[in-house]
């Protein structure tokens, strides 16, 4: 239950707030992805994979964007999946692969995997073209750090004290 209350409020935050920022063209904020980064790591490998297409798919609905978010959320996960079998260290007590329990340079740099992946298959399917791949490679820098910013201040505000 407490999964899914969070799935809706990640859904409200990014559909009434963020899809509505849009800073000065390259910088598009995508908080939503937080669903995917604390799904537990006990959860199946295509259970995991269905739950990241259903939000991209509901992220795709209320932003009129024809399954590109749907195809960035299952390929950045399954990227993650791959470095999840790479590296069997990432996991904790609880058995997620990416905590709140994790050190800060090991959430960084698996957040960092996952939020390049999903930008750039996101934006270069929404520009599909090579021909603004400078556009691209902007729009997909900015928007990772941003996305990342987010997602920390998440990471900070939900860190149990220990």
């Amino acid at each position: 239950m407490k999964r899914f209350i969070f799935f809706l409020f990640v859904i409200i935050i990014q559909i009434f707030v963020l899809n509505n920022i849009q800073l000065s063209g390259y910088i598009n904020p995508y908080y939503y992805i937080i669903f995917i980064l604390t799904i537990p790591a006990h959860t199946s490998k295509g259970f995991f994979l269905i739950q990241s297409f259903v939000i991209g798919f509901v992220i795709d609905i209320f932003s009129n964007s024809y399954g590109i978010h749907s195809f960035a959320c299952v390929l950045g996960s399954y990227a993650l999946l791959i470095l999840k079998n790479r590296s069997n260290n990432l996991k904790d007590v609880e058995g997620n692969v990416i905590t709140t329990d994790l050190p800060m340079n090991k959430f960084i740099f698996i957040s960092m995997i996952f939020i390049f992946t999903h930008h750039f298959s996101l934006f270069f399917l929404d520009t599909f073209s090579y021909q603004y791949i400078f556009k691209l490679m902007t729009t997909t820098l900015l928007s990772s750090i941003f996305t990342l910013i987010l997602i920390l201040t998440h990471k900070i505000f939900t860190t149990s004290k220990k």
